[in-house]
């Protein structure tokens, strides 16, 4: 049965660690692994071990991924899965090896565990984002979160907790004035015509774009 001869830090990054068997380079740990498995000199590895320790491992180095790629932005659980399957059609096309779908599940759990993936507070962010800078309507909001893959009942519970911080007049307001400097010296016809279009595009209901226009007009 192998065993392991060194354990390096990795140069690029120190959180990581190359374990060598017998002298020779086998695996890439993360500090994890190398502390959850007793990845020390000396150690000795079965057969059966080694196979579970190198799942953990491709699924460790994975998570170095989605570390990064969540350091941009939160994501949900569909993104997380809907990435894998971009990159498993790539690995495809180039005849590489795919990432199997155990893996995937298994590194979901953790990411879970982690709180990174937690498609509640993905749902509150994303709205809070959405509604202060694009002043994107409930309508919209909720198309979006749906196409992100957040279950129906996330999604009512969430526009309902953020649409009491802000009304939908207000964000349909805030949203207008910021075009009135193009559309000040349209015709009053032209101009309702395209902030009608525009508000409803950003996903206002069709009573609150209306009583916004008129009050608009009437200000006018």
């Amino acid at each position: 049965m192998p065993k392991v001869t060194s354990v390096e830090p990795q140069k690029k990054n120190p959180k990581r660690f190359n374990i060598f068997l017998e002298g020779e380079f086998a695996f890439g740990a993360d500090e994890d692994l190398v502390v959850n498995r007793r990845l020390v000199v000396g150690k000795v590895i079965s057969p059966e071990d080694l196979g579970n320790i190198l799942f953990e491992a491709e699924v460790g180095k994975l998570m170095e991924r989605m570390y990064r790629w969540f350091s941009i932005r939160q994501h949900s659980e569909k993104e997380v899965r809907d990435y894998f399957k971009i990159k498993n059609l790539k690995l495809k096309i180039q005849k590489g090896e795919e990432i199997s779908e155990l893996v995937i599940a298994v590194l979901i759990s953790k990411l879970k565990e982690k709180g990174l993936v937690n498609d509640l507070e993905f749902a509150k962010a994303w709205t809070e984002a959405r509604r202060k800078s694009k002043q994107k309507g409930i309508r919209a909001i909720k198309a979006e979160l749906f196409q992100k893959g957040i279950d129906k009942e996330i999604i009512e519970e969430v526009v309902s907790s953020q649409s009491s911080t802000i009304s939908e007049e207000e964000l349909a307001r805030q949203a207008l004035e910021k075009k009135m400097k193009h559309w000040k010296n349209l015709p009053s016809v032209e101009f309702k015509k395209k902030a009608f279009e525009y508000l409803m595009r950003k996903g206002f209901e069709y009573d609150v774009v209306k009583e916004i226009i008129e009050n608009f007009t009437k200000k006018e």
